[in-house]
């Protein structure tokens, strides 16, 4: 089968020679640290899992490539509104694929136990709930919702089939994560109040401003299909490739990179969503360049939680610093981010320093056998009331989709609910989605009642 060739970290973690062999570790320098790797078992050939995908652009042909990749997987046909992206799919997984501009037929094949939905957010819950009534298992790309409602709707249907869900915020089935999650628990950070992320890129890529085909036109692209339940509007190739920009069919940053950082949040804080959110931000850059996109490039969000903050910053002008977050406890920190992990233990020695350096010399003697301090700092004396730090960090071997797509597929085998099914990933959508409501609203604090599933 042809090799795609993807991001140059993927293709780094796919090529070394643990992830060629299928392993999963962390790394703590020279010492690897094995994690438990889902869908292990062997397969007898009758057992295999035979996939279906609906909407194979950039990202999916990713996904589809760690579906292909996963013993016991096959891929038998995709579906796609535009004619270059099914000759792109036989290119990169073999002629034997059956392809249609008709989603319709794939769910409609007795042959296909589950679905890729790679789509718009727009076409989400149509698509989720039409194959999961198929009888169809899925993995659907993040945001799980266009909108709010759509989470309850999906909820019940996932309820009501019995099928397997999973949607494609990845890290929470990395190792990395789950090693972040057991210091949590254990109380290693001890309590913590304050959580801050970031996601910061700068490119034309990174802010969906991606290429226009040369062929892509109305004789290439089934408009009116793609449009689906989004607003009527005449063809223009830059709303079909470049989809994020515009409300009509994407939440921009909130409901493509945000979600990721919802989801591992509520994963490792065992939290299910915000009371509240406020954005700030604005299009600083691309509009200039860009006069039609609709979304920012700067986004500032604090949501509210009961006993933390989380502060989530993107930007779409800069690409310092990468993406991460820190989870801030009086005991010590985590920073993690896909593919490394690292632990900051906080022990302040606070004696009092400089401000009992200004009383009279008696008093500090006096004050110091009291409490048992040795002596005073000078005033402004740096660097003495903090430990020295003992950094322990960590790395990942292996693809994080790949993990991500292995851990679906053993759900599937074993009818086990998968670590991001309906409720969480309505619940890292609804952060996102009332985040946008709080920006589009000239920032103002949006509340969620999570008893009456209604805004304020």
């Amino acid at each position: 089968m042809p090799r795609q060739t993807f991001m140059n970290r993927r293709e780094f973690m796919r090529n070394s020679s643990l992830s060629a062999a299928g392993a999963v570790a962390l790394t703590n320098g020279s010492k690897v640290l094995w994690a438990s790797e889902p869908g292990t078992a062997s397969m007898a050939p009758s057992d295999t899992l035979r996939v279906g995908v609906i909407g194979i652009g950039a990202r999916v042909q990713q996904d589809a490539y760690s579906f292909s990749i996963t013993p016991g997987v096959t891929l038998v046909a995709v579906a796609d509104v535009y004619q270059d992206r099914l000759t792109r799919a036989k290119e990169l997984f073999g002629e034997h694929l059956d392809t249609t501009n008709d989603y319709r037929r794939i769910l409609d094949r007795k042959d296909v136990d589950a679905v890729l939905i790679g789509t718009p957010d727009h076409w989400h819950k149509r698509l989720i709930i039409e194959a999961m009534d198929a009888g169809k298992d899925v993995y659907c790309e993040k945001p799980m919702t266009y909108k709010i409602d759509e989470g309850f709707e999906i909820i019940d249907a996932e309820k009501r089939t019995g099928k397997i869900l999973q949607i494609g915020s990845q890290w929470v089935n990395s190792p990395l994560t789950d090693l972040a999650q057991k210091w949590i628990n254990e109380g290693r950070c001890g309590d913590i109040s304050l959580v801050k992320a970031w996601e910061n890129r700068n490119t034309p890529s990174g802010a969906w401003f991606y290429p226009i085909a040369p062929d892509g036109n109305e004789q290439t692209i089934d408009w009116k299909q793609w449009l689906g339940s989004a607003p009527d509007v005449p063809f223009d190739a830059r709303r079909y490739f470049r989809w994020r920009c515009y409300w009509d069919y994407s939440g921009g940053l909130q409901t493509d990179l945000v979600v990721h950082h919802l989801n591992t949040l509520h994963y490792l804080m065992h939290e299910t969503a915000p009371r509240s959110s406020i954005t700030y931000g604005g299009s600083y850059r691309w509009k200039k360049v860009h006069p039609e996109a609709e979304v920012p490039d700067v986004v500032q969000t604090l949501f509210e939680y009961p006993n933390f903050t989380y502060n989530v910053s993107l930007t779409l002008n800069s690409s310092t610093q990468g993406f991460g977050a820190f989870f801030m406890g009086t005991k010590g920190t985590i920073q993690i981010s896909e593919t490394e992990l690292a632990f900051f233990p906080d022990q302040p020695l606070d004696d009092y320093g400089w401000v009992v350096a200004a009383w009279p010399s008696k008093m500090q003697d006096d004050f110091c056998k009291q409490n048992n301090i040795v002596g005073i700092n000078s005033p402004w004396t740096p660097g003495t009331c903090t430990a020295p730090e003992s950094v322990e960090h960590y790395n990942v071997l292996g693809d994080p989709t790949d993990l991500h797509v292995r851990a679906f597929v053993e759900c599937v085998r074993t009818r086990t609910k998968s670590k991001e099914s309906a409720v969480e990933g309505h619940n890292a959508a609804l952060g996102a989605h009332i985040a946008n409501m709080s920006y589009r609203n000239g920032s103002r604090k949006i509340t969620w009642d999570g008893q009456k599933a209604t805004v304020a």
